[in-house]
C-alpha cells in the first residue's frame, strides 16, 4: 500500500494526528472537527444541528468540556489537542497515526486520552503512537520500534524490555537523570505581589532568586500560560505589580519587559514563536537586529557571525543558515526558539513547555543549557507539563488549580503525589507563597 495523498490514505482508513497543530484558528470548534467532510442535510446545506450534536458526542467520548461554538484561537494548547483528537475520530479511521500527542497535555488530559486510546484499541483500531516520552511507551504500547538517525534500532514487546534497553537504542548510552543541587540562591530577581487578570487567574504571588528555578506546576486550565504572558506584558493583568530586581515594570509592556531584562520562551514555537518560512539565520536574530545595526546599515557580517556562533555553542543542525527553520526537527526547532530569548541577554527568563515535541537527546541539552544558566545567576520560571522534569529541575514548585495559587512545595517537600493532590483535590486557595 502507497497512498499518493493524505485523501487517499484516509479513503482507505489512515488518519495521522501530527505532531504541530493543524487546526484553522479563526473557525469554531465543531468547524474545525468537520473541515473537510461537512454533514448536509437533504437541500444541500450543512446540517449545522448534526454538526453540533456529533461535535459533542466526541468531545464527550474524551471527556473534555470545549463549547464546540468557541473559536478554536481561543482555545488553550492543551484543548487545540484535544480538538485535533476529535478530529481525527470523526473520520472514523482503521488506523489512528499520534505523533506525540500529549506533548501538550497535562496529566489529567494525558490520562484520559490513554483510556480512549484503550478503549480505541479493544474496538479493534490500529494504533501508531509516537513519542520521546518513554514513561508512556509502558503505559500505553503493546510492542516498541525504536527508530535512530531514520534507521530502525530495535523492534520488541513492551513487556519484554525496560527503560534502558529503550533509551540506549534511542541515544546510544544511557540517561543521566541526577539532580543538580543548588545554594538557597542570591538576591529576589522577580517578585509578583497579588496579581490578578479576571477570568485568568487571581491573587496571585511568589517571587525568584537569582540562580534559582521555580516550576509552576498545574492542569490544563490552571492559569500558568496566561500568568507568564501577562508578567512579559502580552496582556495587562486587573491588578497587582511585578518587579524586576526590585524595580516595578510597566504592565502590558513586552519591551519594558525586555528592556529590564525579563524573556519569555513561548510553548507554541510553531504559531508565537518562530517564522516559520525564514531562514534560520533571520530566527536567530529577531528581535535583536539592533546588536548588529550601524547607521545607517545593517551588519551583514557581524550577524552572520553571530549567527554561526550560536548553531555551533547550541549545536543546531541546520543545513545551512539560509534554510527555512521549518525544515529543521522539533528539537533543533526549539533550541533556535531558545537561543533568540538568550541573545536579548535575560536575567529572568521564563520557559513555557520548554521540551515539548524533542527527543531525549535534545531534551538532555536543553536540561544541561537550564542548568548553565541558574548556575550563571538568571533566574527560571519553568512550565511544564512533565512532573519529572518539574522535580528534576525546580528548586521550588508553585501548584496552581483555576487560576488559584493551590500549593508551594520545596524540593524537600515535591513529589508528583504532593503536586498532583494540590493541583487537583486542593480547597485552600490564595496567594502562599510571598
Amino acid at each position: 500500500f502507497q497512498p499518493r495523498s493524505p485523501r487517499e490514505a484516509i479513503t482507505c482508513g489512515i488518519v495521522t494526528i501530527h505532531q504541530e497543530l493543524s487546526l484553522t484558528p479563526d473557525l469554531c470548534t465543531e468547524e474545525n472537527v468537520f473541515l473537510g467532510h461537512f454533514p448536509v442535510t437533504t437541500l444541500g446545506t450543512v446540517d449545522r444541528r448534526l454538526i453540533r450534536n456529533q461535535t459533542l458526542k466526541l468531545l464527550n467520548r474524551l471527556s473534555v468540556r470545549i463549547d464546540p461554538a468557541r473559536p478554536v484561537r481561543r482555545l488553550s494548547v492543551a484543548e487545540q489537542q484535544m480538538v485535533e483528537i476529535a478530529k481525527a475520530l470523526s473520520l472514523n479511521p482503521k488506523i489512528l497515526i499520534l505523533d506525540e500527542p500529549t506533548a501538550v497535555l497535562g496529566v489529567e488530559n494525558t490520562a484520559v486520552l490513554f483510556q480512549v486510546l484503550r478503549r480505541l484499541r479493544d474496538q479493534n483500531l490500529g494504533i501508531i503512537y509516537i513519542s520521546h516520552r518513554i514513561e508512556e511507551i509502558f503505559k500505553i504500547a503493546d510492542r516498541v520500534t525504536v527508530l535512530r538517525d531514520g534507521k530502525c534500532s530495535g523492534t520488541a514487546y513492551v513487556k519484554d524490555v525496560d527503560e534502558e534497553w529503550l533509551v540506549r537504542r534511542m541515544i546510544g548510552r544511557s540517561l543521566l537523570t541526577h539532580q543538580t543541587t543548588r545554594g538557597d540562591g542570591g538576591a529576589i530577581a522577580l517578585r509578583v505581589r497579588n496579581l490578578t487578570r479576571e477570568r485568568h487567574f487571581y491573587q496571585v504571588s511568589f517571587f525568584v532568586k537569582k540562580g534559582e528555578i521555580l516550576g509552576l506546576a498545574g492542569l490544563v486550565g490552571a492559569g500558568r500560560t496566561e500568568i507568564a504572558k501577562t508578567i512579559f506584558g502580552l496582556a495587562k493583568p486587573s491588578s497587582g505589580s511585578i518587579e524586576v530586581l526590585g524595580e516595578s515594570i510597566k504592565p502590558g509592556s513586552p519591551r519594558a519587559a525586555i528592556k529590564a531584562g525579563l524573556v519569555y520562551v513561548t510553548e507554541d514555537r510553531k504559531a508565537q514563536g518562530l517564522f516559520l518560512n525564514r531562514p534560520v539565520i533571520e530566527n536567530i536574530t529577531a528581535g535583536n537586529l539592533r546588536r548588529f545595526f550601524k547607521f545607517p546599515c545593517l551588519r551583514l557580517g557581524a550577524e552572520w557571525s553571530f549567527a554561526r556562533r550560536t548553531i555551533s555553542n547550541f549545536d543546531i543542525r541546520a543545513k545551512n543558515l539560509n534554510a527555512p527553520v521549518r525544515s529543521l526537527s522539533g528539537g533543533n526547532q526549539q533550541k533556535v526558539l531558545i537561543s533568540r530569548a538568550l541573545g536579548l541577554g535575560p536575567k529572568i527568563l521564563i520557559l513555557d513547555e520548554p521540551t515539548r515535541g524533542v527527543d531525549i537527546g535534545a531534551k538532555q541539552e536543553i536540561y544541561s543549557l537550564i542548568e548553565k544558566l541558574v548556575a550563571g545567576g538568571v533566574a527560571i520560571v519553568l512550565i511544564s507539563s512533565e512532573m519529572a522534569e518539574l522535580l528534576r529541575l525546580s528548586d521550588r514548585i508553585l501548584v496552581l488549580r483555576e487560576g488559584h495559587v493551590t500549593g508551594s512545595l520545596t524540593r524537600e517537600t515535591a513529589s508528583e503525589d504532593a503536586i498532583m493532590k494540590a493541583a487537583a483535590f486542593a480547597q485552600t486557595r490564595g496567594a502562599i507563597d510571598e
